[in-house]
């Protein structure tokens, strides 16, 4: 299949080069890169492109914004997909962009996983669109497992995924949630119809109802064209709602009308539209908490809840260590053109008895590490950086008269880092703060440190 094209429009240098790095490493992508606005809309003139990815603020003094950049390309050249990012965006910002015309909004552009799950939605949105080549870019690969109660889970995924039955599938952050969605629209006899997943958590609540639903030209300000939602997009494949505990109650409300009566109403129609689309919802939280707080509507929950899917989390099954552990160090060897020939003993009884929080994301990112910064033929202990993390991550923050608030906010944020084995996503999820916010409080420490090291000095 031909790679999809990308155009990266970034002005800052270390930007640019470290979005191409990310995304070069997805052969399904074709990335070109130019540093502003204008040059973009020339080469876009004289060359197609599918996606577009524009940081929000001018790229010089001279140049146009992201949110003009978006609707200049949106006026002459509809079909392309445009990303903007900002690391500094307003909830307006946002807001605006997502008007205008844009697909999506990275609020980190430094965050390799959010580039990387942005351009694959993108990706999937470029291939599910009508006309377009019918092969869609979903992960099909069968889960690398030897354990009975996730065996007996993917056994259960693929006796339900001929039926339309809605399914809830459940489990810890990095488990395989939507690797396991993936499995079940492969197996579901639709593989062949479009594959649209949506992070309820990345829509602001002013966009989600027409991002799901769509939107008729001028039922609000900056609606300049009609607007496809999700649901019509799935067509007769299947719909992901990933973190679908993230929705506000109101759209709760007129999703659980739509799975009822299997119909929609785009925003400023009142037209009916028949709905085909198999739902799968996924969440990383407790749903039937999350309804006994009244974050989340109970109808709705049964409603989800035909077939309940959960994935164990990696902790529980330790004889999937050694064949995960395995796999990754053979794909990352082969990426980078390591000749290394395999994990030692003592580094694969390592990574056997360490709890991983963060599950297969996080074994995958430490197998990644160590095989970059490894040397030699085998992967060794100390190419993993886990010994002091390990002896760390047993341990609670350590509180003690005296300390300052700061204090025990800066043991909390690095703790909590420490077990999720340096996700800054995951972890200001389990912080319960932004990402950004995040972001500042490490360079506030940062620069701490390196006062103390000035004054050290002498400096």
């Amino acid at each position: 299949m031909k790679p999809i094209s990308a155009l990266l429009v970034v002005n800052d240098s270390d930007l640019r080069r470290h979005l191409t790095g990310v995304l070069e490493q997805n052969r399904a992508l074709q990335v070109e890169s130019c540093s502003n606005s204008q040059k973009a809309l020339a080469i876009l003139r004289a060359r197609r492109f599918q996606i577009v990815y524009a940081d929000l603020g001018p790229h010089d003094v001279d140049d146009m914004s992201g949110l003009d950049l978006t609707e200049q390309i949106k006026h002459h050249f509809p079909s392309i997909t445009i990303l903007i990012g900002s690391s500094a965006a307003t909830a307006q910002d946002v807001l605006s962009v997502m008007q205008a015309g844009a697909s999506d909004f990275i609020i980190d552009p430094m965050e390799t996983e959010l580039i990387e799950h942005a351009f694959e939605k993108a990706a999937r949105d470029v291939l599910n669109r009508p006309g377009a080549n019918p092969i869609h870019p979903v992960k099909t690969q069968s889960f690398i497992t030897q354990d009975k109660a996730l065996l007996a889970v993917l056994d259960m995924a693929r006796k339900v995924a001929p039926s339309t039955a809605t399914i809830l599938v459940t489990g810890e952050s990095g488990t395989g949630k939507e690797l396991l969605a993936s499995f079940v629209h492969a197996n579901s006899g639709r593989e062949n119809e479009p594959y649209v997943a949506i992070n309820c958590a990345a829509l602001p609540e002013q966009l989600a109802e027409g991002e799901l639903f769509g939107h008729e030209k001028g039922s609000f300000t900056g609606a300049i064209a009609r607007k496809i939602g999700k649901f019509e997009s799935a067509g007769k494949g299947t719909l992901v709602l990933d973190e679908i505990t993230e929705m506000a109650l109101p759209l709760q409300a007129k999703l659980l009308r739509a799975l009822q009566e299997r119909e929609i109403v785009r925003l400023g129609s009142s037209r009916s539209i028949a709905i085909d689309a198999r739902v799968i919802a996924i969440s990383n939280q407790n749903l039937k908490m999350a309804v006994k707080s009244n974050a989340f509507r109970e109808d709705l929950y049964y409603r989800l809840n035909v077939i309940p899917l959960t994935i164990p989390p990696l902790r529980e099954r330790k004889n999937d260590i050694p064949l995960l552990a395995d796999y990754f160090f053979k794909r990352f060897c082969s990426r980078n053109d390591r000749a290394m020939q395999g994990i030692s003993d003592p580094a694969m009884d390592l990574l056997v008895k360490q709890p991983w929080p963060g599950n297969v994301r996080e074994l995958e990112n430490t197998i990644q590490r160590g095989v970059l910064i490894g040397s030699g033929e085998t992967l060794l202990p100390a190419h993993l950086i886990l010994e002091a993390g390990f002896a760390e991550s047993s341990r609670q923050p350590s509180l003690t008269a005296g300390m300052t608030v700061r204090e025990m906010e800066k043991e909390l944020i690095f703790n909590t880092l420490n077990q999720v084995g340096d996700n800054r996503t995951h972890a200001a999820k389990m912080l319960g703060i932004s990402i950004r916010t995040l972001r500042n409080k490490l360079n506030e420490y940062r620069e701490e440190m390196k006062c103390k090291s000035d004054v050290c000095a002498g400096t």
